[in-house]
């Protein structure tokens, strides 16, 4: 008895189930994580200090209201971020934002910025950014975001 097998019921099932795996699917708003976001609007700036550029410092943005969401920034070379809500560079949700900048590192006995910690009690953590400014209520910083993707701030003007 000679028994005959056909290929094509095995060719439609590998052709049907990567488009089965597609369908099933649904792109990056399928998740309710991300369905249920608020919109958020590009905002970037800059950040100085005496004013120079004020690289690496971390910009944290509190909105006022309870609709808003927080956000970060980390500034580059020239002082320059893009505020993050969700993914980089998205921006922020719209309205008032209360704004705190920390600038933080550890320095050896002699002030020399250290990248690795030696012997203990050979570095100590110093603020590179007036401490006034790392407190919302205290910063005196506030933005205004509008429904628009062209929310560009003037600079942060920082002084020691």
């Amino acid at each position: 008895m000679m028994l005959f097998y056909s290929a094509r019921p095995l060719l439609n099932v590998l052709w049907a189930a990567p488009l089965i795996c597609l369908v099933g699917c649904g792109g990056p708003t399928s998740d309710r994580w991300t369905r249920d976001r608020p919109p958020v609007y590009h905002v970037s700036g800059q950040v100085l200090l005496n004013g120079e550029p004020l690289d690496q410092a971390t910009v944290i943005f509190q909105p006022v209201g309870p609709e808003g969401k927080p956000g970060t920034a980390v500034t580059d070379a020239d002082g320059r971020f893009e505020v993050q809500t969700f993914d980089p560079g998205d921006g922020l949700t719209e309205g008032t934002h209360r704004v705190a900048i920390k600038k933080s590192g550890m320095v050896d006995k002699a002030g020399n910025i250290v990248a690795e910690v030696g012997e203990p009690g050979s570095v100590t953590e110093k603020n590179f950014v007036p401490t006034q400014y790392s407190d919302f209520e205290k910063s005196g910083i506030e933005i205004v975001v509008t429904a628009s993707d062209d929310n560009e701030l003037e600079p942060f003007q920082l002084k020691d």
